[in-house]
Formats: C-alpha cells, structure tokens, sequence
C-alpha cells in the first residue's frame, strides 16, 4: 500500500480545469479501486491519496500522471506501507 502526500507549490483554484482534471484522475483510480480515499490535507497546502499496490516503480508512474504534478503546481512524497492491521469491513488484505 502506499500514501501519497501531495505538496501544492503555488495557489489552488478549485474551480479551474487543472483542478477537474486532478479531480477526474483521482475519481478515476477511486472507480478503478486503485485509490482508497483521498482529501485535503489540514494545516498544510497539499492532500493525501491512500492507494492499493505492491509495485513502488507504478505507483510512481501512476502519481507522476496527476494532472497537479504533470504541471509543477503539486510534487509528492511516495511511502509505502505493509498494513498489518484493518478494519475487515475495508477489503484491504492483511498478511497472515
């Protein structure tokens, strides 16, 4: 699993197209279940996307694909996890 944490390098209009289209990538791999929520970060300029996967090189080039970071307006910091606890309600598979 991996967080991705977002970093906004300059002013966020929400109701521009650089935003929709953040916003349609990020509903895309939501619908896709690649990513398992996201949102705005608090107290910082940024947000968070948690995501399914094992592959860091893919999740890298997955990221690399925002429309926030394909325009500098956003770069990221990759960490990834191994959960080892979850809710069982949550579908997200806990190694044994």
């Amino acid at each position: 699993m991996f967080v991705c944490l977002l970093t906004y390098h300059r002013e966020i209009d929400r109701d521009g197209p650089l935003f929709a289209a953040h916003k349609a990538f990020v509903e895309e791999h939501v619908a896709g279940h690649r990513f398992l929520c996201s949102g705005p970060r608090v107290g910082v300029a940024g947000g968070v996307i948690v995501a399914r996967g094992t592959d860091a090189e893919e999740a890298r080039a997955l990221f690399d694909a925002d429309p926030f970071v394909v325009d500098g307006t956003a770069t990221y910091e990759l960490v990834q996890f191994t959960a080892g606890l979850a809710d069982p309600t949550s579908g997200i598979e806990v190694p044994a």
